[in-house]
């Protein structure tokens, strides 16, 4: 018998706010997070349009100053994200030092470390002058790494970069983990820098809204002045337990996730295909069936 999935915590860290209280009230108040970014048009960019995330105050009661060097933007989004879920779901810093907890998270870019140590060698010329912190930060496995390290996680490990399909495909995967039996929990998520350094190409392709006269109202996917997204990030985060593995715990049962279907468009890079979406849906169906079925 194949096991169920379920849900025993969220966390998030975004541009509508900083817990899953003040996120849920903004989604009902229909608040923005859209602001203005200066800075960005400084840079170069058509748009100074951007989600205001607020950033993390990590102090050093918390982490040590060896571990927060090594965290990049995104990763201190997760870190904030992960402590709400693994909260929400009864997980201590003793269970996860006992038992073997999973991560898979999606992070697509760590562009400015990148951009910073380059800067640096073109002054310096002198690769001691970067430090040990910014090789950590540059890495794509960035958000995994210090995670892993924050948490004790030694369960599986990976990142998954996949565009804006990401953090999608990491609630997947951790699915499939726990469904066939390799793991009995996985953090799973995804995070997001938010740094201009990171988005000028989309600005270059003109896909950026640059409705800045009223930044909150610039976002409007289906409206038919729409002219562009606007760029945010941040992170969020679940925590997907084995059924039988959460109730033995006395856990509280979020959700259930009963189906997870994917799709290359194997067309266009940017261009999106009906058929692979329906492709990944059917996918999914299917997969719910089974479940419905034992």
């Amino acid at each position: 018998m194949e096991r169920r999935v379920v849900i025993t915590g969220m966390g998030i860290w975004s541009c509508l706010g900083t817990d899953l209280e003040t996120v849920k009230n903004s989604l009902y108040e229909g608040k923005s997070g859209i602001g203005i970014q200066e800075e960005r048009l400084t840079y170069g960019y058509r748009s100074a349009l951007t989600g205001v995330v607020a950033e993390p105050v990590i102090t050093k009661k918390m982490l040590d100053r060896h571990i927060r060097a090594g965290m990049s933007e995104e990763a201190r989004y997760a870190y904030m994200s992960s402590l709400q879920a693994f909260a929400q779901a009864g997980i201590t810093d003793d269970y996860l030092r006992e038992n073997e907890v999973g991560c898979i998270f999606g992070n697509d870019s760590s562009a400015q470390p990148v951009i910073e140590a380059s800067k640096i060698m073109d002054e310096k010329h002198d690769s001691a002058m970067l430090g040990y912190g910014l090789i950590f930060q540059s890495m794509n496995s960035t958000v995994n790494m210090n995670l892993s390290t924050i948490f004790h996680l030694r369960g599986v490990n990976f990142t998954v970069s996949s565009a804006c399909a990401s953090g999608s495909h990491s609630i997947g995967l951790g699915f499939m983990m726990i469904k066939q039996g390799l793991q009995d929990m996985v953090l799973c998520g995804g995070a997001q820098e938010t740094n201009y350094y990171s988005m000028a190409s989309f600005d270059a392709l003109g896909a950026f809204s640059v409705h800045m006269d009223e930044p909150t109202k610039a976002s409007r996917p289906f409206d038919r002045d729409r002219d562009g997204l606007i760029p945010s990030g941040g992170a969020a985060s679940l925590v997907l337990e084995d059924y039988e593995h959460a109730k033995a715990r006395g856990a509280n049962i979020l959700a259930e996730v009963v189906g997870y279907g994917f799709s290359s468009n194997g067309g266009g890079i940017s261009q999106p295909s009906d058929e692979g979406s329906v492709i990944a849906m059917t996918r999914a169906l299917k997969c719910a069936d089974m479940e419905q079925m034992i």
